[in-house]
């Protein structure tokens, strides 16, 4: 599934502290679209986990982007390495693997692409929205 009308994206760093740079972006993103709600939680978790899993095994430079898809916004987060990402059966008690259990459990849709210089993995998830006057009166 392609997707080409992003109205926002950035290039993360393959460092630790990109996780919560792209957490800003899309916090940011939805504020200035008027998305609010649970919502935007789930998305800022979905795209900390999807940008740590580009982060630790991508091990490239991440580009992180958002836009929508009618009344779902999409997140996408591409690395240089075409290995795809594994759901893995992990330790309750390990601080990690459970990244794409999340999203396959949170996002209404998901997927993967890949292409000769690596992989972006995607998702969407529904919306709440609100006036775009309302949503940055209130932040």
């Amino acid at each position: 599934m392609s997707f080409t009308d992003w109205s926002r994206e950035t290039t993360l760093a393959p460092v630790p502290l990109s996780s919560r740079a792209a957490r800003h972006f899309v916090a940011d993103w939805c504020i200035a679209e008027g998305v609010i709600g649970d919502v935007v939680d789930t998305l800022l978790l979905l795209t900390a986990e999807v940008v740590t899993n580009a982060v630790l095994h991508g091990r490239s430079d991440v580009s992180l982007r958002v836009g929508r898809v009618g009344s779902r916004v999409r997140i996408a987060v591409g690395d240089e390495n075409t290995r795809l990402p594994m759901r893995r059966e992990s330790d309750p008690e390990a601080l990690n693997g459970r990244g794409i259990a999340l999203v396959e459990a949170l996002a209404d849709a998901h997927g993967v692409e890949v292409d000769p210089l690596g992989k972006t993995v995607w998702f969407d998830v529904a919306t709440a929205l609100a006036p775009v006057r309302s949503a940055r009166a209130s932040a």
